[in-house]
């Protein structure tokens, strides 16, 4: 059998205990063929075979991002940029917004996206009368970069009818001032009032924002990606045009929202895992709070400094249960976003009130982030075998928040990577991009070091070594997606999907991995992107 594809004169780290290093290795009609050194591998070329000499270069199985936003990613890299490396200052932050408002169309919504509270310089959220002196009667939202809040500005509180007599809404608060004003900061349901009125991306708007997402995946070395919730049908139409013109970028696997989709995929018989291996329909999900850095986390004990914050739960238990015994009579997988330990307990709860109800044989149900742990908690997932699928990442971009809001005590068992492994528990690494930036080797490095940016350690009991964090940002994600026999590791038969970087991480030291940088991607055999 000749093959199409070799690739030789390389350290080929497979991540597969088989045979975990190998010099060359042949590819046949988007699957690995053969894995080993140069001569065996070289009696698979003919003619016709490319052959590629890496001269020395490392090849590892592509990276697998189980949890992200490809559709939001892609959307927000057209919004105006507030994050904290070009708007560090409230000064800053306010100037690109007067920039864009002179450049966006009058009759447009000006969307900014990517401002931290506790990165800027004023170590707050900016205020809708601050939005006001640049944005005028123009429409405007600034979303925070983890998505759970944003600042609207006084004509789009006008435009969603948002007074001081406006009720938050059930999961959501509208903040105020002392005086009872709105503020214009929206946290969590709340942030609804004000986007619902926002213009909905068309199909053709969607399907370019994953062109774009996909090109800035394929350069990272990226090539399975999991939506993390889509609630219109137009999203999972953009996916489906892709696909059928073989226009996809990378592999996706979509979550379906359980708010607004569970109720017609009943009806439907839609199951997780429909579709194939370049689009199939992944879990069902469903968000119970919010995000540990804005403080809307549910957890069990209140935030320092604000004795009746508690953070923010999306549902009671009696709506989370039956919610998931709904997702397990259909016998499909389930994902939950919890992140402080009340969240958590929550969801763990639910889980295993639905799976007594309706068992199924290796469910792989996830928690998405799993951030504020307890031991019992821990000890819980173990004994359900509930998936993690943290962003270590996190802790570097944003876990100097994250020190402010928890004590030691709580950052001891955040994304306890450690702790998980220990007890084997499944875990899968993602990056939820654009939260923070989809780059792999930032969050491999963040789960080495358990440094935030400033270089503070966060929870450094949960260190893992290089090895350990590459295989959670491979075959961590295919086996969350139960494609573990196919994907994330280099092995005959595997899919063809492959990252090629200009040095080894298992030669360097933890401080140059983000320095790796990526040659070419590989995705089902073919060159997918090269530097």
């Amino acid at each position: 059998m000749a093959a199409d594809l070799i690739l030789r004169n390389a350290t080929v780290r497979t991540l597969d205990p088989a045979r975990p290093l190998a010099r060359a290795l042949s590819i046949w009609c988007g699957r690995i063929l053969a894995v080993g050194d140069e001569q065996t591998v070289l009696q698979d070329a003919s003619p016709v075979t490319r052959v590629l000499d890496l001269a020395g270069a490392t090849v590892l199985p592509a990276f697998d991002d189980a949890h992200c936003h490809p559709i939001g990613f892609g959307l927000s890299l057209e919004w105006v940029d507030v994050s904290p490396d070009v708007a560090p200052t409230l000064e800053t932050l306010l100037a690109r917004l007067a920039e864009a408002t002179r450049e966006t169309p009058p009759d447009r919504w000006l969307l900014a996206r990517g401002y931290d509270d506790s990165r800027l310089d004023v170590r707050r959220h900016p205020t809708r009368w601050e939005l006001d002196t640049v944005t005028g009667d123009r429409p405007t939202i600034v979303i925070r970069t983890c998505g759970h809040m944003l600042v609207a500005n006084s004509a789009a509180l006008a435009r969603a009818g948002i007074t001081r007599q406006t009720p938050d809404p059930e999961g959501g608060r509208i903040v105020r001032d002392a005086t009872g004003e709105p503020t214009g900061l929206l946290q969590e349901r709340a942030q609804e009032l004000v986007r619902q009125l926002i213009p909905e991306p068309t199909v053709a708007d969607l399907e370019r924002a994953l062109r774009r997402a996909g090109e800035r995946f394929l350069a990272l070395g990226i090539t399975s990606v999991t939506e993390a919730g889509i609630s219109r049908p137009e999203e999972l139409q953009a996916y489906q045009n892709l696909h059928q013109r073989g226009a996809l970028p990378v592999r996706a696997r979509v979550m379906l929202l359980i708010d607004q989709l569970l109720e017609p995929a009943e009806r439907l018989g839609l199951r997780s895992s429909f579709g194939d291996d370049w689009l199939r329909i992944g879990p069902f999900k469903l968000f119970q709070d919010g995000a540990g850095g804005a403080r809307t986390a549910a957890m069990s004990i209140p935030y320092p400094g604000e004795p009746e914050n508690y953070g923010i739960a999306y549902y009671t238990q009696e709506q989370l249960d039956e919610a998931f015994r709904r997702v397990a009579r259909l016998g499909c997988q389930a994902a939950a976003h919890a992140i402080g330990d009340r969240a958590i307990e929550m969801v763990l709860t639910a889980y295993e009130r639905a799976l007594a109800d309706y068992p199924l044989p290796d469910h792989r149900w996830r928690i998405e982030h799993c951030g504020m742990l307890r031991p019992d908690l821990l000890d819980r997932m173990a004994r359900l075998g509930v998936v993690a699928v943290p962003q270590p990442g996190f802790g570097y971009y944003l876990g100097d928040a994250y020190l402010r809001n928890f004590s030691d005590d709580w950052l001891a068992l955040a994304y306890p990577t450690r702790a998980w492994l220990e007890r084997g528990i499944p875990v899968a690494f993602s990056s939820d991009a654009p939260v923070i930036p989809p780059d792999p080797w930032v969050g491999i490095q963040a789960a080495v070091l358990r440094r935030t940016r400033t270089g503070q350690p966060f929870g450094p009991a949960q260190r893992v070594d290089v090895l350990d964090a590459l295989r959670l940002y491979t075959s961590g994600g295919a086996y969350a997606h139960f494609e573990e026999d196919r994907k994330g590791r280099i092995a005959p038969g595997f899919l063809a999907d492959l990252v090629v970087v200009d040095r080894d991480p298992l030669s360097v030291s933890p401080e140059e991995l983000t320095m790796i940088r990526t040659l070419m991607t590989i995705v089902d055999g073919r060159l997918a992107w090269e530097a």
